[in-house]
């Protein structure tokens, strides 16, 4: 079962001691700031550009990313500008939040009298196509959706190269002699301290490197894929190890994890038009395969998180859409289209992505993708 609370971002609202409080207890000490008590220590100044918003009582990030940002997935994204808060599930009131930059101001529009003059002007130097400009119907806007959930980015992986080695570890915990497997909530101890910069109050992702990747159509060396577990955070450091706490987890956490610094993970977004059909001709985009699906599952459809042998490099981003196909046995045949994928993530020479269309034929590692 997922164990994972990243979407858990209450605001401070009572001193009662809840279920989730007792998982992911508020960051202490409060001190007063203002008029206000806070665990952080909140900006005074910003950038004249900057949205400002004071956080209230009740608020959510989750919210406030739906109120500003127009979808509460974007959550990661007004907390990327606001990296005082240590803890995403902890906001509180009367702290100051960056929720974007001020709109710019529009020049003022000219009297009507004066427009009316200046079309009549086009008019009578360009005919009748200003007056059809003029008319022509605004563009719809285009709706953009989330292509994936939490779970997709922060419990799939990324390519690492092969010979990636961890700076840090986890070397012990604090129930070890009990069991094995660690999960939300655990105690956990670290190869590092102090002296390695780690910091109480710094998040690190748990991940683990499952095996190597090869290229499905050349058996290329493609790098190693690394598997997230979930995420700790530091509680406090001496000078060559540290206590952690287990703060999410996807998979059980093993001593041996590796840590990688984290950062947040915004969830893509894409105008979801009508998927690839089987008469449409192929394009002359970047085209590439399916390299790795997570569990290492055989055969697989919708809703299913890979990895594939573009990247960045090839134009691709989060939120791209890419056809997935299959080159039909008979040479002189048309492809055989399996369905669409959306980029979930992408690195310089990989992404993972998320099938979001199939058709009545599963799919596999080695089948074909090409960009949209």
């Amino acid at each position: 079962m997922v164990r994972i609370i990243f979407a858990v971002l209450w605001v401070v609202s009572a001193a009662v001691v809840t279920a989730e409080q007792a998982v992911n207890p508020p960051p202490r000490p409060l001190h007063l700031v203002g008029e206000h008590w806070t665990p952080y220590e909140p900006p005074t100044e910003f950038p004249p550009d900057a949205n400002v918003y004071i956080i209230q009582k009740g608020d959510t990030l989750w919210d406030l990313a739906n109120k500003f940002l127009g979808n509460p997935y974007l959550w990661p994204q007004i907390w990327e500008q606001n990296r005082y808060i240590r803890d995403a599930h902890w906001i509180y009131p009367g702290d100051p939040l960056v929720v974007g930059v001020k709109a710019a101001e529009v020049p003022p529009q000219p009297p009507a009298e004066a427009a009316g003059a200046a079309g009549a002007g086009a008019e009578g130097a360009g005919g009748e196509a200003a007056g059809a400009e003029a008319g022509a119907p605004a563009e719809e806007a285009v709706e953009l959706l989330p292509v994936g959930g939490e779970d997709d980015v922060y419990c799939f992986g990324y390519l690492a190269p092969v010979e990636e080695k961890p700076s840090l570890t986890v070397i012990s915990a604090e129930q070890g002699q009990y069991q094995e497997e660690f999960f939300t909530g655990d105690i956990v101890y670290l190869s590092g301290g102090t002296a390695e910069g780690v910091e109480a109050g710094q998040e690190y992702f748990l991940v683990l490197p499952h095996r190597e990747v090869r290229h499905p159509a050349t058996q290329a060396v493609l790098g190693k894929a690394m598997r997230y577990l979930g995420s700790i955070r530091v509680l406090c450091a001496q000078d060559h190890t540290a206590t952690a706490e287990i703060i999410s987890s996807c998979d059980a956490v093993v001593v041996g994890a590796w840590l990688k610094p984290f950062e947040p993970i915004p969830i893509p977004m894409a105008a979801l038009g009508t998927p690839t059909g089987r008469c449409d001709l192929p394009n002359e985009k970047p085209k590439g395969y399916i390299v790795y699906s997570k569990d290492d599952i055989l055969s697989f459809g919708h809703d299913t998180v890979v990895m594939i042998d573009l990247g960045t490099s090839d134009n691709l981003a989060p939120g791209s859409l890419c056809t997935v196909y299959r080159d039909n046995p008979a040479p002189t045949a048309p492809r055989i289209v399996l369905g669409e994928l959306a980029v979930l993530t992408a690195g310089d020479h990989w992404a993972s992505g998320r099938i979001i269309a199939q058709s009545n034929l599963p799919m596999a590692v080695g089948d074909r993708i090409e960009v949209k």
